[in-house]
């Protein structure tokens, strides 16, 4: 498992520092008209990347050197359980939740272009709620809102870019 982690870690870092280089290309701020140049959120993006990779490469050499000097080996680790409710399980919507979130993801940005912003994006907050585990309503609308109102006044009024 170490050495999958090690391997996803180092690959996570080559694909950050080569999204680096395009992204460093892009103009700042002080070339563009607008408060945010279009390199900010590439380059933050790139940033956390890297830290996050490198984080999970000294995370993943830390837990190796532990395993390495414990006298004990781990067995738990190496074979997966799976019981008879576990493999009963395995077409629930929990079991299955992250192709729920992409396929809404996608939906989302095809209703998007045909419906506009704020009808794609109430219903694109509901659906992503209810997947993601609320239940309670208020819970639920104050999220709906409080994504509409962040979306439109980070794009139009922050950023200067009009939504569809």
């Amino acid at each position: 498992m170490n050495t999958k982690l090690t391997l996803f870690a180092a690959v996570v870092m080559i694909v950050a520092a080569a999204a680096l280089i395009p992204t460093l290309q892009l103009p700042g701020s002080k070339e563009v008209s607008t408060l945010v140049g279009p390199r900010l959120w590439p380059l933050s993006l790139v940033v956390a990347l890297m830290a996050f990779g490198a984080f999970l490469l000294v995370d993943t050499r830390k837990q190796a050197r532990k395993e390495a000097d414990s006298s004990m080996p781990s067995e738990s680790n190496d074979k997966p359980i799976e019981s008879a409710q576990a493999a009963g399980n395995r077409w629930s919507i929990a079991a299955n939740r992250h192709w729920y979130l992409i396929a809404m993801t996608v939906i989302y940005t095809l209703l998007m272009q045909t419906l506009g912003f704020l009808p794609s994006t109430v219903a694109f907050a509901l659906a992503m709620s209810w997947l993601l585990g609320a239940r309670h309503w208020g819970l639920i609308l104050a999220t709906v809102a409080i994504a509409v109102v962040l979306i439109q006044g980070v794009f139009v009024f922050l950023l200067g870019i009009p939504l569809p």
